[in-house]
């Protein structure tokens, strides 16, 4: 379930009273054939479980007698669902033929209100068709008719698949989390599914506390029997083990279900929960806390809405977060770190309009801890403070009537209020400045002399004439003021404390250029049809840098916003998204990073060194590009095969990570022979290579080292960043087992590292084993389907070739030939017989290590020629179990074995399913790239922790899915620590919580 309450599948309808007596909290409504044993023994569960001294029993009617074979019985159902306030259907295939348990859907269809019908899968399915947003009727087999032809949204039930198919389900982890979500509604509409969990897990440890008790008890009776302590113990250590997991398996399913109306509290409990026990519940509830942002975007932190529903018209950075005013006379601040935004509500009409240029500059202003905030309109400046007064201050906001006011700045300790404004009667330009340390607000204009000029009633400390109409305020240091006229194109310098005018000449502007908060550094920006470049021009030196700045094609009428002080960071913004990108000039990498996540953004800034925020709509987004080295973008081939309507290069990625808290390093192989290092740029080739143009297969050899090797059998070695030098001898070793086969089998199509190796496999499945070091000669393993060749490259063909996380097995996946499974152990001593046949032909496999369980070297998830997922162990024999991912999905896959999810291409999206039952858990709404209309598998890569996803703008790169990255995550974008009020009942906050 993904909301607080179990929800109907149906929208409202008319609803007729009942009766006020002899009342039935719930009418079960289920198939004898298909849950004839299942339904009596869950109904008794379902009666015990909330019992609780201060509620009454919940009294739920199952009909034992059966109508189907009474029909005559039909009028005593009537008066039965008459006195019931809830229908609990079983749906099932069985519910879904039944001719009585359609009659009963249809009678409560037509006379209460759906939200009052619940639903429990206890086998079959429920497939929603995402297109035509209905019922897939053909896919769905667990629904009756009358149910199924009045649904108009994506449905919600409660699971209970699992533990119709567990001998022991009673016994079973999601059993409490199934029977709260049924509960739940039956107890009232303002009772939620937590609250009902944490009823019964105070229960739970209550009845182990007391158990505890009494173990101890008698180990303190039986002490002087021999072992009779360490008996004692060992089940005091089992009872505190099963409470333990009580309360992770509760937190993992509260965060679940308030993580729609509360992300930030279902982050916090997730981490929380996967700290207490890491399981699969647990980490899938991680996985889908970190991943609720809708839409999703990997550098999205979280949005949060500005109280009141104010909204936000213009932003400035501040050291610690943004300020901002509002079209209805407010002013904002928010400090990511400290909560939630806070709002100073105007005394007077709303905000004017900002005159005079294309580029207004800085109407907004603060100190660099945001308490000291000024806005700037045609009317005058608003000024406010946030946070203590001063003392024998009584007004946190005021409004400096002063028409003409173009632009205002604030001292980074907030003592100094500088405004420009043109005065009316002499069209004169003007600077001055104010002081406010200690003052209150409210003398900072009088209302004495009401026909004198507005500036003569203001308290200024300094006035000075300028000859620019000033735009930009800047304070910089050595108390100096930078004032600029853009659309002029001239900035001068003068003194903070006297605002004489510069003894230098102004200085010449770049036409159009937007200024650095300091306004030392200007950026422009130049479109072509294939690149966006962004260049900072430093007024100091007159220095002039620049640097692409790839732009999204589908992304429209791209403009440069913001530079930061560091001159780092450049963020354009477009109609529908941001692209932030570093622009320093000191170093060789350099990185974009491609934002979305709310919609029709408004205001930008860059805050800080690594967060970015947006407001719009009310509210404000905060994204943030720390520890992550930016997206690839799509080689320009794309954008020619875009204009052309042809189909673009398809991709193939490596990565490498030293350690699991080491950042990853990636490599973009496209076919049409671009490689690109990330962070790094694109990769050169010597000159004259007769292999620029063909597609290379990447392998990394260390965290700077990579290795490109061709379809032939030669290679090319980075170094020194993204310049590559022939590996000369490297085809010599290699050679004897790529020539003397079929010359046709002598095409590498596979190329990846293993811990100790670097594997090749080529178009007859032949194996080669070439030391990472480059130094031995290769161990040469022929396919085991002769010399015809039977595999294509992974652009072509993606995922037939897969290989352990520990490097012990391969497995290849041969056109219209069996599965097989390699021992690459075997392999490495030279043995010939290391082949065996692992199941029928299809079209991708992928390998999941058994590294963290011993007893098991692993199992293989297949995509079949019929779609179909299946599972098996590899080294188990038997068939393989279906997934049963039936559904509108498409055939890109990944498997990501942290969470242990199955990854499927759902439109522009990725839905991801449990790879032990089956089930949607979740979904990334990306924009997945598909020049010719259809994504494929290789736009999809996980592997060292990382989800990799090639979109509309190249591979980003910022998902993650280990453990400790997605906690690492979570923490950063709940913004702060688990309160006791956060825990759900019965579960106790730790002195240590895992977000600090």
């Amino acid at each position: 379930m993904t909301d607080r309450r179990v929800r109907s599948l149906l929208p409202t309808a008319r609803a007729h009273a009942a009766p006020s007596t002899d009342r039935y909290d719930g009418f079960l409504s289920y198939s004898r054939d298909s849950d004839g044993e299942f339904a009596p023994a869950f109904h008794a569960q379902l009666l015990e479980f909330d019992r609780r001294d201060d509620v009454p029993k919940l009294n739920v009617f199952l009909d034992r007698t059966g109508l189907a074979n009474n029909p005559s019985l039909w009028a005593a159902i009537e008066r039965k669902l008459e006195r019931s306030d809830y229908l609990i259907l079983f749906a099932s295939e069985g519910a879904a033929s039944s001719h009585y348990v359609a009659k009963e859907v249809a009678w409560w269809l037509d006379n209460r209100e759906p939200e009052t019908l619940l639903v429990a899968l206890t086998s079959g399915k429920i497939v929603w068709d995402q297109t035509a947003n209905r019922i897939d009727t053909i896919s769905t087999t667990a629904l009756p008719a009358p149910l199924a032809e009045r649904i108009d949204h994506e449905p919600k039930w409660t699971d209970l698949t699992r533990l119709r198919q567990r001998r022991f389900w009673r016994h079973h982890a999601d059993r409490p989390t199934a029977l709260a979500e049924l509960v739940a509604p039956l107890r009232g509409p303002d009772v939620s599914t937590e609250e009902i969990l944490g009823a019964h897990i105070a229960r739970q440890s209550s009845a182990g506390l007391r158990s505890r008790l009494a173990i101890t008890g008698l180990g303190a009776m039986l002490v002087l029997s021999v072992g009779a302590f360490g008996f004692a113990a060992r089940e005091a250590n089992r009872a505190n083990e099963a409470v333990n997991a009580n309360a992770a398996h509760l937190l993992g399913a509260t965060s679940h279900v308030v993580h729609q109306d509360d992300p930030a509290t279902a982050q916090l409990l997730a981490v929380e929960a996967v700290h207490r026990l890491r399981d699969e519940q647990t980490r899938t509830a991680l996985f889908n806390a970190v991943t609720a942002n809708e839409p999703a975007d990997p550098y999205l932190l979280r949005t949060v809405d500005v109280p009141e529903e104010t909204e936000l018209a213009d932003v400035a950075p501040t050291d610690t977060g943004i300020v901002g005013r509002t079209d209805t006379g407010d002013l904002v601040r928010w400090n990511p770190d400290d909560g939630a935004p806070a709002v100073l509500r105007g005394d007077r009409t709303p905000f004017g309009r900002v005159s005079g240029t294309l580029h207004p500059g800085s109407v907004v202003a603060g100190s660099a801890d945001g308490t000291v905030v000024a806005a700037v309109d045609d009317l005058g400046v608003t000024v406010g403070r946030f946070g203590p007064l001063p003392e024998g201050s009584t007004s946190r906001q005021t409004h400096l009537d002063l028409p003409g006011a173009t632009a205002v700045a604030v001292t980074p300790e907030g003592d100094t209020l500088l405004i420009a404004w043109r005065a009316d009667e002499s069209g004169t330009h003007r600077i001055g400045s104010i002081n406010l340390a200690g003052r209150d607000l409210a003398v900072l204009q009088s209302d004495d002399g009401a026909e004198r000029p507005a500036e003569q009633r203001l308290a200024f400390r300094t006035k000075a004439d300028t000859s620019l109409a000033v735009t930009s305020l800047a304070i910089g240091s050595s108390r100096t003021l930078a004032v600029a006229d853009a659309a002029a194109g001239t900035l001068e310098v003068r003194s903070l404390d006297s605002l004489q005018p510069p003894q230098e000449e102004p200085v010449t502007l770049p036409e159009g250029g937007v200024p650095s908060p300091s306004l030392r550094d200007w950026a422009t920006l130049s479109t072509t049809a294939d690149s966006t470049t962004v260049t900072v021009h430093s007024w100091a030196d007159g220095s002039v840098r620049s640097a692409d700045c790839p732009v999204p094609r589908t992304w429209s009428d791209p403009r440069v916003v913001a530079i930061d002080d560091g001159t780092t960071r450049a963020l354009v913004t477009t109609d529908d998204g941001l692209v932030v990108c570093e622009i320093d000039a000191g170093a060789d990498a350099h990185r974009t990073w491609h934002l979305s996540g709310i919609g029709q953004t408004g205001p930008p800034v860059l805050v800080g060194t690594d967060r970015v925020a947006a407001a719009s709509d009310g509210r404000i987004a905060l994204w943030s590009t720390a520890d992550t080295d930016g997206d690839v973008p799509l080689p320009s081939a794309a954008g020619a095969a875009a204009a052309d309507g042809s189909p673009g290069p398809t991709a193939v990625l490596a990565t490498f990570r030293d350690g699991a808290d080491q950042p990853a390093s990636t490599a973009t192989s496209w076919s049409d022979g671009t490689v690109m290092i990330h962070g790094l740029g694109t990769v050169t080739l010597p000159e004259g290579s007769s292999d620029v143009g063909r597609p290379l297969l990447p392998v990394w050899l260390d965290r700077d080292r990579l290795l490109l090797i061709t379809p032939d059998g030669d290679a090319y070695r980075t170094q020194g960043g993204t310049s590559a030098v022939f590996e000369a001898g490297f085809r010599d070793l290699v050679g004897p087992g790529l020539d003397r086969g079929d010359p046709a089998c002598a095409a590498i199509v596979s190329a990846q590292r293993t811990p100790d190796d670097v594997l090749l496999v080529d178009a007859c499945s032949g194996l080669h084993l070439l030391d990472a070091g480059l130094q031995e000669r290769a161990t040469h393993v022929p396919g085991p389907l002769g010399a015809t060749p039977r595999l294509a490259s992974p652009w072509a063909e993606p995922g037939r070739v897969a290989v352990a996380d520990d490097g012990s097995q391969v497995a290849v996946a041969p056109r219209d030939f069996s599965l097989r499974v390699a021992d690459l152990a075997a392999a490495a001593r030279g043995e010939a017989d290391v082949w065996t046949v692992r199941g029928s032909s299809v079209d991708q496999v992928h390998m999941i290590s058994g590294a963290e369980d011993p007893s098991s070297r692993g199992r293989l998830v297949t995509l079949g020629l019929d779609s179909t997922v299946r599972l098996r162990t590899v080294d188990a024999p038997g068939a393989p179990e279906s997934l049963d991912l039936a559904g509108t999905y498409g055939d890109v896959m990944a498997v990501l074995p942290g969470p242990n999810l199955v990854a499927r291409n759902h439109g522009q999206a990725l839905a991801f399913f449990d790879i032990e039952t089956g089930q949607r858990v979740g979904e990334l709404a990306t924009r997945l790239y598909s020049p010719d209309g259809e994504a494929a598998a290789s736009d999809v890569h996980a592997a060292d922790g990382q989800l990799l996803v090639i979109q509309d703008h190249g591979v980003t790169t910022g998902w993650t899915f280990s453990d400790d990255q997605m906690i690492a995550r979570a923490c950063a974008m709940a913004g702060r620590a688990p309160t006791a009020a956060d825990m759900p009942d019965g579960v106790s906050l730790t002195d240590t919580p895992t977000c600090p």
